[in-house]
């Protein structure tokens, strides 16, 4: 019987993966876990987050150092323990002395999945490359996290959460720029498009809590504003972001602008369907995927009840025979 059960899931096999084979590329072609920035603002030049190079490693010289790694291992935990429920989550962990806020956020149209793997590499990369880090900022394609150990100036001070507070209220200053392509100088009638797809954009974001995507003639606009950012506040970030965007990329057929609690991006597309060639520049449309991978999830369903009915009719006909 274990036999004859291993044949047949070594014949449907090679079925399975063809139909996962999809999703696989799907999920490569997001490309959710490219760096596109990080800032990193330390006090010292010790990596808290290194694993120590001997079993019993002595923090006695430093017990600050090892109680403020302690708190950030937790925080990032947290976070990561958030991921496969939330697209966003916010938190606070320590005590008076050693305290980090921040969050985490995930680009609204991916789906949860990908959220969760987006988040569990980015808080590697945030432990490789700011792992000594007082306050950082990480953004990678499809997520990014920010966070900042809580400061206060004299021991005694209350614990009055200071940098958490201050997260949630946004200064509109530009944090990253990324004007990329060919210039389009040449396209008539390139900058009144953009600004009609950016128009759209502050009142979409507005109207879908935060988020932002759709395609207007040519060109294509992503805009998202932080969790925190309430509605109206999201729509005057997006604003800024996309008044800089023509400042600062003014003839670029693709730019990124971040700010204190938003981003937006554009891609000009002058001789193709936006709709059909763009995600992020990188050749695979969200909305196509997401049906992709549930119809590869229904197919492969129906391959595992199709192998559990012929195993019972293969012990069915086993039992006539004796």
């Amino acid at each position: 019987m274990v036999v004859h059960l291993s044949s047949l899931l070594t014949q449907a096999l090679p079925v399975i993966i063809l139909l996962y084979l999809p999703f696989l590329i799907y999920s490569s072609q997001l490309d959710y876990d490219t760096l596109v920035f990080k800032q990193c603002d330390s006090s010292d030049d010790t990596n808290i987050l290194q694993k120590p190079t001997t079993k019993y490693p002595n923090y006695s010289s430093n017990k600050n150092l090892f109680l403020r790694a302690q708190t950030l291992s937790s925080f990032l935990r947290k976070l990561e323990s958030e991921s496969s429920r939330s697209k966003y989550f916010k938190s606070l962990v320590g005590d008076e002395e050693h305290a980090v806020s921040g969050w985490f956020q995930c680009r609204e149209d991916y789906s949860s999945e990908i959220c969760r793997r987006c988040v569990s590499d980015l808080l590697g990369i945030s432990s490789r490359l700011c792992g000594n880090a007082t306050s950082a900022r990480i953004h990678l394609r499809g997520c990014h996290l920010i966070y900042k150990f809580e400061r206060d100036d004299t021991p005694s001070a209350p614990y009055n959460h200071r940098n958490y507070e201050l997260f949630e209220n946004p200064e509109h200053g530009i944090i990253h720029k990324v004007c990329d392509g060919a210039t389009a100088e040449t396209f008539a009638g390139f900058e009144e498009m953009r600004s009609d797809a950016f128009t759209a954009a502050e009142i979409g974001v507005v109207d879908g809590h935060g988020f932002y995507e759709d395609s207007y003639k040519l060109l294509h606009v992503v805009a998202q504003c932080d969790g925190h950012v309430e509605a109206c506040d999201c729509g005057e970030c997006v604003s800024a972001a996309a008044a800089s965007a023509a400042e600062e990329c003014r003839w670029f057929i693709a730019g990124q602008i971040y700010l204190e609690g938003c981003y937006v991006g554009y891609t000009y597309y002058p001789h193709e369907n936006p709709d059909h060639s763009y995600h992020e520049s990188q050749g695979s449309r969200v909305n196509t995927g997401k049906s992709l991978a549930i119809v590869v999830g229904v197919v492969a369903a129906l391959v595992f009840v199709a192998i559990f009915l012929m195993f019972l009719k293969s012990l069915r006909k086993k039992g006539d025979d004796c």
